[in-house]
């Protein structure tokens, strides 16, 4: 086994005129947490670092980070711009009674609909309409509401790193509670949040998944995630019964296999309700009180499953996946999951306002609908789904606008989930759509149940599972190649040896030194005033 142990050097230049005060220090520090230009930030952390500063006196300073008073009530509007090069916006609640010195927790909200083509004008007012602006009122917590597009979704690299940075921003303008963010969010925001609890655990005390699914991310942002990393933070999951989308008991099924990797799940399930949050009114207690038991913690304890290197959980990275096969006690918690929802395959233009009756033939209208029973608005396609969907194989395009259904008018969306109630796969479907000015009919069957795994594989993957005790770190590898463990001052003894064990060997048996530069730019990077790393250990492991 070989074994490479990297530490940040500890450099003292006692000959470059020293910080001469506690005030100097917090001035510098201060100057850089606010500044944004990257020659400056090293600039700041060099002069830091190249000081005799206690590293728990930058700790402490970090823990006390200083606010600005007047912050804003109410709904607010901002903007990021995404990595893509496209400014979105993102709104915040800030509650009356935020207090700049004291911590305030922060849940992050996921809306539904994330694969609309456009953001909608109407964002605003669902966030002011949400139940989730009255229980942060009460409860003086700040809320964060992001915004998603097709190409900046839940489970995108842009849509992902979007609300990362949202999160930053926000730590960096206001006195958030590290401890207490949590993210929930409804539908693709309840699916987004399985996927943040699988792959970005770190950020977060707990997740809420509303009329969610576990494998959507997966399957639709093709990221591989895994059952095993639900261990890492609780998850707090509602489903109910009557839903079309997300039934209840095939959620249920899949959490059954999520319990035996070793997942931390509360299930619960309302009966009598379908793809809707009727439940708000009942449930918002039970989530505050989910929230309020389970702030985040420094866990000894972690099991880390990822195919993509440099993703953190806590206090272990993944740095790169040997590919070699898994070893003996390895299990992946998959499984096949058949579908047969009887779909059409498009997502619906949700801003459209209606097609105008008057610039159609009258007559080529009547013989579609001789009753003159069609009122509109109809539904447009925002976008056609996939390529094996009932609108993809008959050919229909963005921008169609259906107005009929076999003998039934399409004048709402409610009329096509009408129609498809007495559907089953294999059935056929009669469609009228408007493009461009012209009445277009298809005819085909809708797909066939498909069977697909629940998450989707094909890179290889590697998994840690272990623990620190006193100074001693205790891991077991399957497919790792080199991972990385970062040293938190509550962690271990900074100034006695650190043992890491990797099945049953000792890799490493010497002291990481406390390093002031790591400690800043781990903090830049995440904002994170508890997660403050002050090294790392790299381990290189042989074939």
């Amino acid at each position: 086994m070989l074994r490479k142990y990297i530490p940040y050097a500890l450099i003292m230049l006692l000959s470059t005129p020293l910080i001469t005060s506690a005030a100097d220090l917090s001035q510098n520090l201060d100057a850089l947490f606010h500044t944004d230009d990257i020659a400056r930030q090293e600039e700041l952390i060099a002069e830091i670092s190249d000081h005799d500063v206690p590293i728990n006196t930058l700790i402490t300073l970090l823990k006390n980070t200083k606010f600005k008073k007047g912050a804003a009530r109410g709904i607010r509007t901002a903007k990021n711009m995404c990595i893509d090069g496209i400014e979105r916006p993102y709104y915040l609640y800030i509650p009356e009674n935020y207090d700049h010195n004291e911590k305030t927790p922060l849940i992050v909200y996921l809306h539904g609909g994330v694969s609309r083509k456009d953001i909608s004008e109407d964002d605003v007012k669902y966030f002011e309409d949400s139940p989730f602006v009255k229980m942060a009122e009460e409860q003086g917590y700040i809320l964060l509401f992001p915004t998603g597009q097709y190409g900046a979704t839940w489970w995108d690299s842009v849509g992902i790193a979007n609300i990362l940075q949202q999160i930053r921003v926000t730590k960096r303008e206001y006195n958030i509670d590290d401890n207490r963010v949590f993210m929930t969010g409804f539908s693709d925001g309840g699916s987004g949040s399985f996927l943040f609890a699988m792959s970005y655990p770190s950020y977060f005390a707990g997740f809420m998944s509303l009329n969610g699914h576990p494998g959507v991310g997966s399957e639709v942002g093709k990221i591989q995630t895994y059952f095993v990393n639900l261990f890492n933070r609780p998850v707090y999951v509602i489903n109910t019964d009557e839903d079309e989308l997300y039934p209840a008991d095939e959620i249920r099924d899949m959490l059954e296999l999520a319990h035996e990797a070793g997942a931390d799940i509360f299930y619960r399930i309302y009966t009598g309700i379908g793809h809707e949050f009727d439940y708000a009114e009942e449930e918002l207690p039970r989530m505050v009180s989910f929230m309020e038991n389970n702030p985040r913690h420094l866990r000894p304890l972690v099991k880390w499953e990822s195919a993509y290197p440099d993703v953190e959980c806590m206090w272990l990275r993944i740095d790169s996946i040997s590919g070699q096969g898994h070893a003996d006690w390895y299990k992946d918690h998959n499984m096949e999951i058949v579908d047969d929802r009887v779909m059409f395959g498009f997502y619906p233009d949700d801003d459209f306002a209606g097609i105008d009756l008057d610039a159609i033939d009258k007559q080529v209208l009547s013989q579609f609908f001789p009753d003159h029973d069609f009122k509109g608005p109809a539904v447009k396609i925002s976008k056609v789904i996939g390529d094996s969907t009932l609108c993809a194989v008959v050919g229909m395009k963005d921008g169609d606008v259906i107005i009929k259904l076999g003998d039934r008018p399409v004048n709402t969306i409610e009329d096509i989930y009408a129609y498809k109630e007495n559907k089953r796969c294999g059935d056929l479907a009669e469609i009228v759509v408007l493009r461009d000015g012209e009445i277009l009919t298809f005819e085909d069957q809708f797909p066939g149940p498909t069977i697909s795994d629940l998450f989707t594989r094909g890179k290889p993957s590697g998994r840690i599972e272990g623990y620190f005790s006193g100074n001693i770190f205790s891991l077991k590898t399957s497919q790792i190649a080199v991972f990385t463990i970062k040293i938190h001052p509550d962690m271990v003894q900074i100034d006695q040896n650190i043992v890491i064990i990797v099945n049953g060997e000792v890799v490493i048996d010497e002291k990481a030194r406390a390093n002031p530069e790591y400690l800043l730019k781990n903090y830049l990077k995440n904002r994170d005033r508890e997660r403050l790393y002050v090294n790392e250990i790299t381990i290189a492991l042989e074939k």
